[in-house]
């Protein structure tokens, strides 16, 4: 599972980075592929959760401090669909103080996921502990590219 300080840093882009280029450099499906197995042990250790708005809510609302900031994996690919992800807690702290996120609201969060309602929302561990919404964008998105290519990783809240 990533950490705070790989998230402020920049270095969980390194690790999406490596999964991206096997996905690209393959052909037909990964379950039986040991490298694409070991990435799909990383990704599971963020046990990334396909959330409802009202879910999403809810984690919001439970925070000690939110944060709004692009998504952190739109540097890979800067001519996507812009989204934004919802950051809380320590990780909130880590990425304004790292200037990737801006201080925000409850209004303001729920409002930003609204925005992008066309695209699924994700959440991932950080640090132990649920602290990524992010607004997908399903070409893109490690997890969801894993789950193309036969990789399962991501699970609906409740399952």
């Amino acid at each position: 599972m990533g950490t705070t300080d790989d998230y402020s840093t920049g270095r969980v882009l390194e690790n999406i980075r490596k999964a991206l280029h096997v996905f690209d450099s393959t052909e037909g499906s990964l379950s039986n592929n040991e490298q694409a197995l070991r990435i799909q042990e990383k990704i599971q250790a963020f046990e990334p959760r396909i959330l409802s708005f009202p879910e999403a809510s809810d984690y919001i609302r439970k925070a000690s401090t939110i944060a709004l900031g692009e998504r952190v994996c739109r540097v890979l690919h800067p001519g996507s669909v812009s989204t934004e992800s919802v950051f809380l807690d320590e990780l909130a702290e880590a990425m304004i103080c790292s200037e990737q996120a801006m201080l925000a609201s409850i209004e303001d969060a729920e409002q930003t996921l609204k925005q992008h309602s066309s695209h699924p929302l994700i959440i991932s561990m950080v640090s132990g502990r649920y602290q990524e919404i992010c607004a997908s964008y399903t070409p893109d998105c490690v997890y969801w590219r894993a789950k193309k290519r036969g990789l399962h990783c991501l699970k609906h809240k409740n399952s």
